[in-house]
């Protein structure tokens, strides 16, 4: 079975500027870069799971986060690196009349990026390590048993702190405080 690293975009990957969709936008965290190369190396499938709303309230389309996507994993090249897939969200609930309701089950906390990529990769959810800056990025990972690191950002605050705090998770400062976890305490 092969083992995966589900990351959230904003907030773990790059900084979380509200509706990052160019290149332009984009500044990366602290030990993304890092943490996807040692992924790569370590022959771990790499993830990436993204609620975009703002597809649905017409701030910029689709096809902007595709080239944005496109052009983070040319960046990523360059560093021997590569995200594998990358699930899309840009469905929100405000802004979604006349669309059929189970493409919402797409947005985090929903299961269903998470389910249909373990069937693709033949994933072992046990195998699996999650990362966010929110709840909702980790709930679908807990719910299918993969292993889960909360990292702290500009949301930190506004987060549920009681479900942070029934779960056991402390935040890690960013994503290269995880991956220095993941090298000691890699899944066998």
């Amino acid at each position: 079975m092969t083992k995966a690293l589900f990351l959230d975009r904003d907030g773990t990957l790059n900084e979380d500027y509200d509706f990052v969709h160019t290149k332009e936008q984009w500044t990366w965290c602290k030990g993304a870069v890092e943490t996807i190369r040692w992924a790569k190396e370590n022959n771990w499938k790499v993830i990436v799971v993204t609620n975009q709303s703002g597809v649905s309230r017409g701030l910029f389309s689709l096809e902007k986060v595709h080239e944005l996507h496109e052009w983070v994993n040319k960046a990523l090249e360059k560093d021997s690196a590569q995200v594998d897939d990358w699930c899309i969200a840009h469905w929100h609930p405000k802004f979604h009349d006349g669309l059929e309701q189970d493409l919402l089950e797409y947005r985090k906390p929903g299961l269903r990026y998470y389910q249909e990529m373990i069937k693709k990769y033949n994933l072992n959810a046990s195998q699996c390590v999650v990362m966010g800056d929110k709840p909702s990025d980790l709930k679908p990972g807990l719910a299918l048993g993969m292993r889960a690191f909360y990292i702290h950002s500009r949301f930190h605050e506004k987060n549920d702190q009681k479900w942070l705090n029934e779960n056991n998770f402390q935040p890690y400062k960013n994503i290269g405080e995880v991956l220095e976890i993941l090298k000691q305490t890699e899944i066998d």
